[in-house]
């Protein structure tokens, strides 16, 4: 379950900054996402959240939610306006129906804990191949379904954290799925909340 992780020695301490670099000016980055607020979900994240709090950056203040594409920086550029617009058009084409999905246990990327989110169906992978039809997501990479807990603030001995984690006694929530968001956050700020502009709702 964690080999992935422990092939790093450590974890990878996020620095808080403005990544100039990165954002180029650029005010808004943008994704697709499932919004997670089922109450019994609410209360494992913060559950883990809470177990885990000394190694993480203080404030994560995103809302919890299943990433479904990062589509990337908001601008003409990069990600466009009209490049939305197709991906909602073929979304509602599609008339996607409701689905469940399954919070689980507590995994680690190196840069955050997160957990785990089972899609037994696929339903997941077709909506992405939904949205990468019209646009290929910001950085194409192995796709694994999950809720960040928050950022690590310290280099931590992977195996150290491993059995922390595992100490923690984690519950299977399934829960439904009966809308699908395009959101942005600000650019600046690497733990802030996001704002949803589209929301899609999904077939009974």
């Amino acid at each position: 379950m964690f080999n992935d992780f422990l092939k790093f020695d450590t974890t990878f301490a996020t620095r808080l900054k403005d990544f100039k670099s990165w954002h180029k000016g650029i005010e808004h980055f943008g994704f697709w996402a499932i919004e997670v607020s089922t109450l019994s979900c609410l209360d494992e994240i913060k559950k883990h959240q809470e177990h885990l709090k000394y190694k993480l950056h203080a404030d994560y203040s995103r809302q919890a939610h299943i990433t479904l594409q990062a589509s990337g920086l908001l601008c003409e550029d990069f990600f466009s306006k009209e490049q939305i617009k197709n991906q909602v058009l073929e979304l509602k084409k599609n008339n996607i129906k409701c689905f469940p999905l399954i919070l689980s246990t507590c995994n680690s990327f190196s840069t955050c804990p997160y957990l785990i989110v089972k899609d037994s169906f696929s339903n997941l992978t077709t909506i992405r191949q939904t949205l990468n039809s019209i646009s290929n997501e910001n950085k194409l990479s192995v796709y694994t379904p999950h809720i960040t807990l928050g950022f690590y603030n310290n280099e931590y001995n992977t195996s150290d954290i491993v059995k922390n984690i595992s100490s923690i006694n984690s519950l299977e929530v399934e829960f439904m799925v009966n809308e699908i968001v395009f959101a942005q956050y600000k650019t600046k700020e690497i733990q802030g909340p996001y704002e949803v502009l589209h929301r899609i709702k999904l077939g009974a």
